[in-house]
């Protein structure tokens, strides 16, 4: 019996280590989870105030450099009239090798637009109909 005894006990602890293990797996694998998150947070925080001050201390160099160039200018053109640049003179405009170009609209049939429009406008006894109609409406 007492071989039984201990060959149970045996199997016992080698099955309750072996669960164990899994447990202590698992619990390994949600430390490691948790401080990892904890470190991401972190550096995510770290990095945005870098950003931070980083743009702060560029935009202050920017705003430094923009009032000495701004000085510099004011010196330059002191007593100096600014230069006002006269439009060029219009010139009117040409279609190919300098004709002038045709004024009128873009719509075919109305007048200034090149030749009338020949053929059946939609109303009989009306200009551009070819002949005009005699007699009374035969």
């Amino acid at each position: 019996m007492t071989f039984s005894a201990v060959a149970t006990f045996s199997a016992a602890v080698v099955l309750t280590s072996c669960n164990n293990a899994e447990q202590v797996k698992k619990q390994v694998e949600e430390q490691n989870s948790k401080i990892q998150t904890a470190v991401d947070e972190k550096l995510n925080g770290l990095n945005e105030e870098v950003n931070a001050a980083c743009t702060a201390t560029v935009d202050s160099l920017a705003n430094v450099a923009y009032a000495a160039w701004e000085a510099e200018e004011a010196k330059a053109n002191k007593g100096k009239k600014p230069v006002v640049k006269k439009p060029a003179p219009k010139k009117p405009e040409t279609v190919g090798n300098g004709k002038p170009k045709m004024g009128g609209t873009t719509t075919p049939g109305t007048v200034g637009n090149g030749k009338p429009a020949m053929g059946n406008t939609g109303s009989t006894g009306t200009v551009g109909n070819g002949k005009p109609k005699m007699g009374g409406g035969k």
